[in-house]
């Protein structure tokens, strides 16, 4: 299958919004990738189900905001959708999008680390 251009827009609060067409609003990041229609839905999903997250995290300082350990399990699991979003609008980049990328350091391929258990 032949590859399209699209722009995908990493805003917290339209994170699921990708066009074929770049949107004329400066305040928005919009990177340039090029997939596959196959490739396209794997993006899809993964925006989708990271913005869902990212939800779920703002009702937990509402409603679960005492309990530590799940807040920082959620906001851990958000991050890792966040880092395969970016390994994967890293892929399917344009040149222009990859080095933005590389630019922002939004790809990073350290393992994390828990600041908590690190005693020194």
């Amino acid at each position: 299958m032949s590859k399209q251009k699209y722009y995908v827009n990493l805003n917290p609060i339209s994170m699921d919004d990708v066009s074929p067409v770049k949107i004329p609003d400066s305040t928005l990041i919009q990177y340039e990738i090029e997939a596959t229609p196959e490739e396209l839905e794997q993006l899809d999903t993964l925006l989708n189900e990271t913005q869902d997250h990212d939800m779920e995290i703002r009702n937990l300082f509402s409603f679960r905001h005492f309990d530590e350990s799940m807040t920082e399990t959620d906001q851990h699991e958000y991050q890792h959708g966040m880092d395969k979003i970016f390994d994967m609008l890293y892929e399917l980049g344009t040149p222009e999008t990859k080095k933005q990328i590389k630019e922002l350091h939004m790809q990073n391929h350290e393992p994390k680390r828990n600041m908590r258990n690190n005693k020194h």
